[in-house]
């Protein structure tokens, strides 16, 4: 997946992009963690009862102009579709609350 200036998760109905008070020191007091590439990725474990593990990925490009976003497995290898799962109802909820609090802390600004 490729770096756009909006994202969103397969299936939801929110788009994110990034704040423009967003600085790379936000990204880290956020829990965001800068990769080899210069980039800051945000990974978190979202349900540990699903049988390859679900974890969500933000990842920020360098110049904190772009992003992409995405729910995989465990190894990171498989893209997972949220929506698509049985009983997701907590895992929405758990992304959503996230992204809320990305938002409040002005890491993203949700498009609309």
């Amino acid at each position: 997946m490729a770096f756009s200036k909006t994202a969103s998760l397969k299936g939801f109905n929110r788009t994110f992009s990034i704040s423009p008070e967003c600085r790379p020191y936000t990204l880290r007091d956020n829990g965001f963690e800068e990769t080899k590439g210069g980039n800051f990725q945000y990974k978190r474990p979202l349900d540990v009862d699903h049988r390859n593990g679900l974890v969500l990925k933000v990842t920020v490009n360098s110049d904190l102009s772009m992003l992409k976003i995405s729910t995989v497995n465990t190894k990171g290898l498989a893209s997972v579709d949220v929506m698509s799962l049985a009983n997701n109802d907590m895992v929405v909820e758990k992304i959503n609350f996230i992204f809320d609090g990305f938002i409040d802390r002005d890491v993203l600004v949700e498009v609309k």
